[in-house]
């Protein structure tokens, strides 16, 4: 799997501030510890997030960012190649094994923030930083299959997959 790179959160920076806008992002980058690296300093966005924007509205800030990720991924690459970079940009830029796709649902596979979620005693969805992978699903999908968006359904702690079903 690879690691999330300093270029990979450069990039989530970037597409954040389309999201929040520049003085968001300030905001969010004063507050987070230049201590941390890779899938600490990710998670650590997120829960700045969450103090800031609350539960809820860091969810959805979060999810569009998954979204802006996915549309930036499928401006680069032609409509042919959607599905093999949905399946592997998670792996690409850190984030997981990787996602598999099927006719309803679509699955992330050994989540690198499953760990960290499990040692605060947290389920999955039930921190910011998990939305993001939602919406990047959500993105690729709604413009493949044409779906409304997509659902969290389950995580499979055996076989490390989350899933999530489409919404017609």
């Amino acid at each position: 799997m690879g690691e999330i790179t300093q270029e990979t959160i450069n990039t989530l920076i970037e597409l954040f501030k389309k999201t929040v806008g520049e003085k968001g992002v300030k905001l969010l980058s004063n507050r987070v510890s230049k201590d941390l690296s890779g899938r600490e300093l990710v998670y650590e966005i997120a829960s700045v997030a969450m103090e800031i924007y609350g539960t809820k509205g860091s969810y959805a800030v979060m999810r569009q960012l998954g979204r802006e990720l996915a549309k930036s991924l499928m401006e680069k690459y032609p409509k042919e190649m959607w599905q093999s970079v949905l399946e592997s940009a998670l792996n690409h830029f850190g984030f997981a094994e990787k996602i598999e796709y099927g006719e309803k649902e679509a699955y992330i596979v050994s989540c690198v923030f499953y760990e960290i979620l499990q040692n605060k005693g947290l389920n999955p969805i039930e921190h910011a930083v998990c939305w993001t992978g939602w919406g990047f699903i959500e993105g690729f999908v709604r413009e493949m299959k044409g779906v409304k968006g997509i659902k969290w359904e389950s995580r499979d702690i055996e076989v490390e997959k989350c899933k999530f079903v489409f919404i017609k």
